[in-house]
């Protein structure tokens, strides 16, 4: 058993760096949260707000990073990096979902879906500026990379915190969009119709919405 253990830590020095840190090591804490911060760097650009702080956000990913040096189990089979992700993501969630909507304003705005894509409205920009990042998903999901993060992200946590609020076929539509379907190809994957695909699509990007903000 210690041999197996010693080559595990070998493979993945991550397993290593996470009980000595849990041992009280300061510097594999640092070391981790160091290697892993541009998980939270990556996961704060998703979710931020053109003109709000970015640094709560970033705040609440790297506390979410701690939780994940200081409660990562590798007998749980799952790599420090992806318990890591998950920990970041469920902390940013959380944090927008409990904080107040003055004090915390920044964390609060950063995931609207219904915010405006673009906010110049100069130089006939005006019909862009009515367009919202909710409106991109019946679009290529490979056009909006942060707007699928974030979808993906808070069906994840809806699901794995026991709060299903899809129904079947939002449940079936978002699984193939994740994967990075069109909507054309997952009616046909699907065996639906384009508009019932939309139409699913909306509702989950509304449901999506409601779970963050109300």
């Amino acid at each position: 058993m210690l041999k197996k253990e010693l080559i595990s830590s070998i493979e993945n020095p991550e397993i290593q760096l996470a009980a000595e840190a849990q041992a009280g090591n300061h510097l594999a804490e640092e070391t981790l949260i160091r290697n892993y911060s541009g998980i939270v760097y990556k996961k704060a650009r998703a979710y931020f707000m053109a003109g709000a702080d970015a640094e709560d956000v970033v705040q609440e990913g790297m506390i979410g990073l701690l939780k994940a040096v200081r409660n990562y189990n590798a007998d749980k089979k799952a790599s420090f990096g992806t318990f890591a992700e998950r920990c970041v993501t469920n902390q940013i969630i959380s944090a927008i979902r409990s904080a107040d909507r003055i004090k915390h304003k920044p964390l609060n705005t950063s995931v609207s879906l219904n915010k405006p894509v673009a906010g110049d409205t100069s130089s006939g920009a005006a019909e862009m500026a009515e367009i919202t990042l909710g409106d991109t998903l019946s679009t290529n999901p490979a056009d909006s990379p942060d707007e699928m993060l974030i979808i993906k992200d808070v069906a994840y946590y809806i699901l794995n915190n026991g709060d299903n609020i899809f129904s079947d076929l939002e449940m079936q539509v978002l699984s193939e969009y994740i994967k990075g379907f069109t909507s054309g190809q997952i009616a046909e994957r699907l065996g639906k119709s384009p508009k019932s695909v939309d139409n699913a699509l909306q509702r989950t990007r509304k449901k999506v919405n409601q779970y963050l903000w109300e």
